[in-house]
């Protein structure tokens, strides 16, 4: 209740204002503090202060744009949103008190408040994806996919292909060359001008920007996404490194789905991590799929292996094999049940699928219906994909393990 006797109802934008208050105070009240006696430790906590600040502005201007306006977000008031905030609010104003009291008392800053300030940062862009899902999905339903895979999705017909004519075959005429032009034109999906500009142009950039890669499981030997929007986790198991590009480079919309495979490698046996149960923010998170290139930390070109101080015969132990390429899974999965925690997953070639059937006066073209929570898990989906779909894969070599054979033969 304010000072005249009227009573306040929050909502997501009065949270979010409290909470970009409180990260101003502690952010001016150390920006005008006294910084002779500073260390490194006093300048990365303002400096993560800042940073903080800036993404949570940034998020505010540019999530709202994909549920319609903020108007939507800005008086938004479900109740889970709005505890999620309000946790938050108290958080971060406790953070600003303790910085507070530190700059009046003086002496050496506290180590764990940086931790602490990267924590609240990651938990607060978290949540606001969180309220613009809800949003979404109260305006599109509960069976449409995620919003953050509608994100991906979306960068995915956003992409520009330019397909290379072999060196073997002479270039069409003219006539036929501007009908190929057309086709594409055509088979591309216009996106109309209100699309937010705040969807990344390559889906590599939209899976980073939607969730975050951790090491999951026993020994750490799966990788799992983890959608910023929904909560869901995508796993892959017994993987040691992310590919970044598909077996068969993508050159047109319609090859962004079919070429779903990418080459991965296994772990080798020997190989193990000393951290068994990581949190997204552990030393064992800081994987990241980077476009066009790999590095130890994460990725693999196809046919390389990668890992960090183990010498050339555990390298030859690991074993190469076929996965879904990341942005195929996150681009078509759904929020998890309530008490599930991996996201569903639903096959992208089954919704361009028809079949005939007998109608009144002649064939009829039906399009095909898959059940609509999907399937539970990765390895499932790639199943699918190799029994339902199987003139699509590069070749049987490439799916079966290197080291499978006809023990008869």
């Amino acid at each position: 209740m304010s000072s005249d006797g009227s009573v306040i109802v929050d909502t997501v934008g009065s949270l979010l204002a409290n909470i970009a208050n409180s990260i101003q105070d502690a952010s001016r009240t150390l920006m005008f503090a006294d910084k002779r006696a500073w260390g490194s430790p006093e300048f990365e906590q303002l400096r993560l202060l800042e940073e903080t600040l800036d993404e949570a502005k940034r998020d505010f201007q540019e999530l709202p744009s994909l549920v319609n306006g903020r108007f939507y977000y800005e008086n938004d008031r479900k109740a889970d949103s709005l505890d999620e905030l309000r946790e938050l609010r108290n958080r971060f104003e406790e953070h600003s008190q303790n910085l507070k009291y530190w700059v009046r008392a003086g002496g050496p800053i506290e180590t764990e408040w940086a931790a602490e300030t990267r924590w609240l940062r990651r938990e607060l862009h978290r949540a606001q994806c969180r309220a613009v899902r809800r949003i979404h999905d109260d305006l599109e339903g509960s069976s449409s996919r995620c919003l953050g895979a509608l994100i991906v999705w979306r960068s995915q017909q956003r992409q520009e292909f330019h397909p290379s004519q072999p060196p073997s075959h002479p270039s069409p005429p003219q006539p036929q060359r501007q009908q190929h032009s057309q086709r594409m034109a055509t088979a591309m999906p216009t996106i109309s001008s209100s699309e937010p500009n705040s969807i990344p142009s390559g889906e590599i950039a939209a899976c980073n920007s939607t969730g975050a890669f951790q090491r999951l499981g026993p020994g750490n030997q799966d990788i799992a996404f983890v959608c910023d929007f929904c909560d869901g986790f995508i796993v892959w198991e017994d993987l040691r490194s992310m590919p970044s590009t598909r077996q068969r480079p993508a050159t047109s919309p319609e090859s962004i789905i079919e070429n779903w495979a990418a080459t991965g490698f296994t772990h080798p046996r020997t190989h193990s991590h000393s951290n068994k149960y990581p949190s997204i923010s552990g030393s064992d998170s800081d994987v990241e799929l980077e476009e066009g290139s790999s590095n130890l930390k994460f990725g693999a070109t196809p046919g390389q292996t990668m890992a960090r101080g183990l010498g050339p015969k555990t390298e030859l132990e690991s074993e190469e094999k076929t996965i879904i390429f990341p942005p195929v899974a996150i681009a078509n999965h759904l929020p998890p049940d309530l008490g599930e925690w991996q996201a569903p997953l639903l096959c992208p070639l089954c919704d361009e699928y028809y079949y005939e059937e007998q109608g009144s006066d002649d064939m009829d073209r039906v399009r095909w219906t898959q059940d609509e929570r999907g399937f539970e898990s990765v390895a499932l989906l790639q199943e699918h994909f190799e029994w339902t779909h199987a003139s699509l894969i590069p070749s049987l070599a490439n799916v079966a393990p290197k080291s499978s054979g006809c023990e008869v033969m």
